[in-house]
């Protein structure tokens, strides 16, 4: 049953293959962004090499638990004269094979000025997740559309290569919500408008390869 639904899946990723190239519905591209177009921000994955290379397997649903961690980033603060007072962090696939749509593999916000790094075990979630969307290292997250505060890319069989943009973003306010535990992508989005002082990218690639 497992071979029938994987070259189905690769059947599908080949007819839709056309279907990708979403760079225009990268969050970079929002209202909040319009007076910053260009990256002021490094951002890197040194056990990856540089942006556009590709994830390592334990990155990927090739992962033993088959989903997959963050890799080890690390940035540079914004090259501007204000204060950082938080940063936020996202990853998004945009090459899915669904028209004009963008997910994102793990979104972090309440990232405090003072750090400059990002891992696997920064961003775990910590007992009781699901409700308070906080990690171990008390960062808030949103999550994706399994319900969980990161995935690892999963590029479906035939469908080729995959770009993941982790992007780091520069805040110069501290993102306030009542009630943080609900909080969306789209809300997000809003309150950052006004506030972005600089961001960064690293784009890794995954192909899910089936014979």
């Amino acid at each position: 049953m497992a071979v029938i639904l994987d070259s189905l899946q690769f059947a599908l990723g080949r007819l839709l293959y056309p279907i990708r190239g979403h760079d225009s519905r990268q969050i970079i591209h929002d209202p909040a962004f319009k007076d910053i177009p260009k990256p002021t921000m490094s951002l890197e994955a040194t056990e990856c090499g540089p942006s556009g290379s590709k994830l390592l397997p334990h990155h990927t649903c090739l992962a033993e638990d088959r989903i997959g961690c963050l890799p080890n980033l690390r940035w540079t603060p914004p090259e501007c004269n204000e204060a950082v007072k938080e940063y936020l962090l996202i990853c998004e696939d945009i090459d899915l094979p669904i028209p004009c749509l963008v997910l994102h593999h793990g979104l972090f916000w309440g990232i405090p000025p003072s750090a400059n790094t990002a891992t696997p075990a920064d961003i775990r979630e910590e007992e009781g997740a699901a409700k308070s969307r906080q990690t171990a290292a008390g960062w808030r997250f949103i999550p994706n559309l399994l319900g969980t505060a990161y995935g690892g890319a999963g590029a479906p069989y035939g469908h080729g290569s995959h770009r993941y943009v982790y992007t780091i973003i520069a805040l110069n306010a501290r993102l306030e919500f009542q009630y943080p535990e609900k909080v969306t992508k789209n809300d997000i989005k809003r309150a950052m408008v006004g506030k972005v002082i600089g961001w960064g990218q690293w784009i890794g690639t995954f192909e899910r390869t089936w014979s």
